[in-house]
């Protein structure tokens, strides 16, 4: 989105980290950010599901946002 581009050029310019956080599982510790020049980019807000590739669901590769938490998309596999 636009809006994601302007706040990565901002940080590129301005030298400033950019931790992206997705699914926020929070399991490993990815989405902390360890310094005050860094900055996290939520992607939840992009979590829509396209489907699969092909229209059968047999190519085994599903189209999704940055955002999609995991369990969703195994449930939308599984169905």
């Amino acid at each position: 989105t636009e809006e994601v581009s302007d706040i990565l050029h901002y940080c590129h310019n301005h030298r400033i980290s950019v931790v992206p956080q997705a699914g926020n599982t929070g399991l490993v510790g990815g989405s902390v950010p360890i310094s005050d020049k860094e900055v996290i980019l939520s992607t939840t807000g992009l979590n829509r599901i396209e489907g699969f590739l092909d229209e059968e669901g047999t190519s085994g590769i599903l189209i999704c946002e940055a955002g999609c938490v995991l369990q969703e998309l195994q449930d939308y596999a599984a169905a």
